[in-house]
């Protein structure tokens, strides 16, 4: 098709809604259960399984620095350990708080304020 000698209206009559879906619930785990009681140390006689049948003492999750971030989130994540190694595993004595919501209220609104009536740029001239 040829050029048309007049300027289109625009190609949105009104604007459309944010492509945002309702908010959703932070991915937050469950609260963990009420401590049986306060930490009182580690357990000097408590000893785990690792996956390679090696049985360790609490101590070994903190020895080799460079993975004792690793080595607690899955070892403490367990709960004899996390009850045998309060200490290391940093086991709180008090009830956790619920978990939280995602920090949106609401959907954001939409990306574009209100469409234009009339194009922004003049007409170019037709191709010769």
């Amino acid at each position: 098709a040829a050029p048309v000698a007049t300027p289109v209206a625009a190609p949105v009559a009104t604007p459309v809604a944010a492509p945002v879906a309702t908010p959703i619930v932070a991915p937050v785990a469950s609260p963990v259960a009420a401590p049986t009681g306060p930490c009182t140390g580690d357990s000097s006689t408590f000893t785990f399984s690792l996956n390679n049948a090696k049985t360790v003492k609490c101590s070994w999750i903190t020895q080799n620095s460079n993975k004792t971030a690793a080595r607690k989130s899955k070892y403490c994540a367990k709960s004899d350990v996390k009850a045998g190694c309060c200490t290391t595993c940093a086991t709180i004595s008090a009830p956790v708080a619920a978990p939280v919501t995602a920090p949106v209220a609401v959907p954001v609104a939409a990306p574009v304020a209100t469409p234009v009536a009339t194009p922004v740029a003049a007409p170019v001239a037709a191709p010769t």
